[in-house]
């Protein structure tokens, strides 16, 4: 019984970055190869990707230690970095944080970023920051 030449053909994974990549997986048409696509950035990509960076920008929790209000907020800068900017505005009496507006008008304390602030969403700055804050409001 004579097989099928769908048999003997092997499957050869391209990962898909644009358009020309058909056009180049095309000259494979009439070799052994079967071509399947994988995409650059999926989902689950997107959802469990973990970072190794200690100190990322991101979406983050800072928390009053008096009364339990929480800020969701983000930024691009790092983490620390945006902390300490919270900590001036407070020390200044400077209002362009929520935050430190706050602690000023309630006069309620603040601690450490280790005791205030936490890491919800590494990520870096673009339009899906937005949708990551609007997740955890």
């Amino acid at each position: 019984m004579p097989q099928d030449d769908s048999d003997n053909k092997k499957w050869v994974t391209f990962t898909y970055l644009s358009p020309t990549i058909i056009r180049i997986t095309d000259l494979f048409k009439h070799s052994n190869l079967k071509i399947a696509y994988r995409p650059t950035n999926s989902i689950q990509q997107q959802l469990t990707g973990k970072t190794s960076n200690k100190n990322p920008s991101g979406v983050h929790k800072l928390q009053c230690n008096t009364c339990d209000n929480v800020y969701i907020v983000q930024s691009g800068r790092s983490v620390k970095v945006r902390h300490k900017e919270h900590i001036r505005y407070i020390r200044t009496n400077n209002p362009l944080s929520a935050f430190a507006v706050h602690i000023l008008q309630k006069r309620h304390e603040y601690r450490t970023m280790e005791n205030t602030l936490q890491i919800l969403k590494a990520y870096s700055k673009g339009k899906r920051m937005n949708c990551w804050e609007i997740l955890y409001m």
